[in-house]
């Protein structure tokens, strides 16, 4: 009789422990989805309706309930998305029965006429069978589309697109509370047909050989002509590059001896309002402030610096130019060297020399 009451107690301690399990994240998630929901709604009245709908939505996967499905629906529709604001208000009401949705029917039934005008219907027929449906950027699905699906009254971009098929875009406007209908014909695309062959012709017969002459017979003479390289081209190009860069350098020295002169003359201004000092810097003398000689010192010494430039530049083009007049001088003639092949007959059959 203990053993039995003992057994009870401890089945009743299981239960108990079992149904505080359960109930706590119950009521944990319900808090979580309060929170969540009063904190989307007071984005909403502060007139940020798109950094409230996260909250919404975080709320609507806690707990689908009909509450949740309707703050969510409402908060789709401040932030401009119709569609799917029609869907989940729509789903809310289903439920006519719960008490949120019994203390605000009038606003929810306001709300989902608002969502409904602001929705066309468009209905995409087609082929091949398989091909994507892209509306705006998103797939909704394949054709053939069962049935016409919900889209924002506006102007719409639809695609249809489908491998080895060439894809088709078009841009239809929406009429609200209408079906709008459209048809796409993709057509194959071809393969590039392959080039025909190309025949390759037998290889001919080798040509005889050359019987060899017979002994004591006086081969014909051989003459070489050893012809000079032309060079004439290319030296006249180098030549040319010389002259250019050489009066790229003239250019160079010359705008360096202008600058200087304007540095010369931005230096005469500046000594005679300012005073540059090794231990104290830049000052000014009577009548003129420390911003006025810092802006002619630093203009003197821009001018100097690009002067400087001028003249170097000026140098290193003048070197370069120097080398390549050095580099285009003609060459020595090369003359025609002459070479001929003498044979005749010997005691022991015959002998061949060259001779220039």
């Amino acid at each position: 009789m203990v053993a039995r009451m003992m057994l009870r107690g401890l089945v009743a301690v299981w239960i108990g422990v079992a149904v505080v399990s359960r109930s706590a994240p119950a009521r944990a998630d319900a808090a979580e989805v309060e929170a969540l929901i009063a904190k989307g709604n007071e984005l909403r009245r502060a007139g940020t309706p798109g950094p409230a709908l996260p909250y919404f939505q975080k709320a609507y996967e806690l707990a689908r309930t009909p509450r949740t499905t309707a703050q969510l629906g409402l908060a789709e529709l401040a932030a401009g998305y119709p569609v799917e604001a029609a869907q989940h208000i729509g789903a809310a009401l289903q439920s006519p029965n719960d008490p949120s949705i019994v203390k605000y029917r009038g606003i929810l039934t306001d709300a989902l006429a608002k969502a409904r005008a602001q929705i066309g219907e468009l209905s995409i027929q087609g082929s091949p069978a398989g091909a994507d449906v892209v509306v705006d950027g998103r797939v909704v699905g394949q054709l053939p589309l069962s049935s016409p699906i919900e889209v924002v009254a506006r102007s719409t971009q639809v695609e249809v697109r489908a491998p080895g098929y060439t894809p088709h875009t078009q841009e239809i406007l929406i009429a609200p509370g209408q079906r709008n209908s459209l048809t796409f014909d993709l057509k194959k695309i071809e393969k590039a047909s392959e080039p025909a062959p190309v025949a390759i012709p037998a290889a001919s017969s080798p040509p005889p050989p050359t019987p060899a002459p017979a002994a004591g017979a006086i081969a014909p003479a051989a003459v070489v002509h050893n012809q000079p390289a032309s060079g004439g081209g290319s030296g006249s190009a180098v030549r040319t590059s010389a002259w250019i860069v050489g009066g790229a350098a003239v250019a160079a020295a010359g705008t360096g001896l202008v600058l200087n002169l304007v540095a010369n003359s931005k230096a005469s201004k500046f000594d005679a309002a300012c005073t540059n000092a090794p231990m104290t810097g830049v000052t000014p003398d009577s009548g003129f402030t420390m911003s006025d000689c810092q802006d002619r010192y630093d203009t003197w010494q821009s001018y100097r610096t690009w002067s400087l430039v001028g003249y170097v530049s000026g140098a290193a083009l003048a070197v370069t130019s120097g080398i390549l007049f050095w580099t285009s001088r003609p060459g020595a003639p090369a003359g025609d060297a002459h070479a001929r092949l003498t044979c005749a007959p010997t005691p022991n059959g015959g002998a061949c020399r060259t001779v220039f």
